[in-house]
């Protein structure tokens, strides 16, 4: 996600990035595209004013870090008064676009978290959500794979929509977490959304598989 980097700079767990270094989350695909707003449309602002002679390539990169220190900012306090719910969580068997890497240091599975957010607001981002250890506080990571689910827990159907914050919206989102350790928390950009360590349920809801490609 665009603020990725920041995010590390402000995380309360030092040890994501050593996590990074050995390889764990290695996933194959892509998440979701940059939001509207990001560091694209950050770029291409400063390199406008490049262009017109205003900026010197020092300049540009200030101004652009600027902006994504206060983009970053505005997500970190997108929160705001609102809370999220865990409605329960599970060893995920089921679609998903990450796959954890089967040759990383530590034995990786796939986790789901069934969440339900209200009272955020429209900076709140659902990728900064990170997964971390529930016994020894160490992140696992976010930008999770996130899927929007209906507020009765069920997938959506066509033509249901999400409603804008600070509306009720619930999120199925997916992690690559390791084999061994039995409890999590959640973690919103340092604020704590879990009172406690939150166990893993036996089984929930499974995203389908897509349809196979004729050959």
């Amino acid at each position: 996600m665009i603020t990725a980097m920041i995010r590390r700079n402000f995380t309360v767990f030092p040890f994501y990035p050593a996590l990074l270094a050995l390889g764990l989350f290695a996933f194959v695909g892509c998440g979701e595209a940059e939001k509207e707003g990001g560091t694209g449309a950050a770029q291409e602002e400063v390199g406008i004013a490049a262009n017109s002679g205003q900026l010197t390539p020092e300049q540009q990169q200030e101004v652009l870090n600027g902006i994504m220190r206060a983009k970053a900012q505005e997500q970190a306090e997108g929160l705001g008064g609102g809370r999220v719910k865990v409605n329960g969580a599970w060893e995920y068997k089921g679609y998903s676009y990450l796959s954890p890497d089967p040759n990383a240091a530590i034995e990786v599975r796939l986790v789901a978290v069934d969440i339900t957010v209200s009272g955020h607001t429209e900076f709140f981002d659902i990728d900064d959500i990170e997964i971390v250890d529930g016994a020894s506080l160490m992140s696992y990571g976010s930008d999770p794979h996130a899927t929007p689910l209906a507020l009765d827990g069920g997938l959506l159907k066509e033509g249901d929509t999400i409603l804008a914050p600070p509306k009720e919206n619930r999120w199925l989102l997916i992690y690559g977490y390791p084999k061994k350790s039995p409890t999590y928390r959640l973690y919103y950009w340092g604020r704590e959304l879990t009172p406690e360590a939150l166990e893993f349920k036996e089984s929930g809801i499974e995203l389908p598989f897509p349809p196979a490609e004729e050959e």
